[in-house]
């Protein structure tokens, strides 16, 4: 049910704190950066350590994303709201490509699909914007977000990546003070996610 925001309200009743849920519902179908252009950056010439370096090119993957608060890859979003959701809800891990649905789940556990016309994403693809609130028992968001493929993913975020690949392989075993390499930083930092 769709409640249009009254600004003369004295409580306005979505501005409460609500309880929120980000799931990841599909995982990217590869990696930006490959085994071969890794092991190259690396200057490793043999195939003892494949499984490692394809092991640290996903662990580095992730953990970019987390500092960024981006995907990088083409992968699928559930964001669920208890109770509603105001006018407009800031989507994590973008840039956001396509929404694909806005269900409201019901306390019995039946769904209505929000019709597609009632709202949009935003131009900066990071917010969905509606006509108004959306109150219900649990309101779920999916959406698609990443760079699309490895090709459309910024270079300084490959390099950066490659630093971090490299610091962790170097150092196997080391127990370290910093997650990221300073390297890593100064390139990841023009990219990163920030609300205002």
């Amino acid at each position: 049910m769709f409640v249009p925001y009254d600004p003369y309200l004295r409580q306005d009743p979505l501005r409460v704190t609500r309880n929120r849920f980000l799931q990841r519902i599909t995982d990217p179908a590869s990696e930006p950066l490959t085994l071969s252009d890794t092991k190259l950056y690396l200057r490793v010439d043999n195939t003892d350590d494949d499984t490692l370096i394809t092991n640290l090119i996903t662990a580095a993957r992730m953990i970019a994303e987390n500092w960024l608060r981006r995907s990088l890859i083409t992968q699928s979003w559930k964001l669920a709201y208890d109770l509603g959701i105001p006018e407009s809800i800031w989507l994590p891990m973008g840039p956001v490509t396509s929404l694909t649905s806005v269900v409201l789940v019901n306390m019995d556990s039946t769904t209505q699909t929000i019709d597609s016309s009632t709202y949009w994403l935003n131009a900066a693809q990071n917010a969905l914007i509606m006509f108004g609130c959306l109150i219900g028992f649990r309101i779920e968001i999916t959406y698609t977000a990443g760079y699309a493929d490895a090709d459309n993913v910024p270079m300084p975020i490959k390099q950066g990546m490659l630093a971090h690949i490299a610091a962790m392989y170097d150092n196997r075993g080391d127990a370290g003070d910093d997650v990221l390499p300073a390297q890593s930083v100064g390139l990841y930092t023009p990219y990163r996610e920030i609300r205002l």
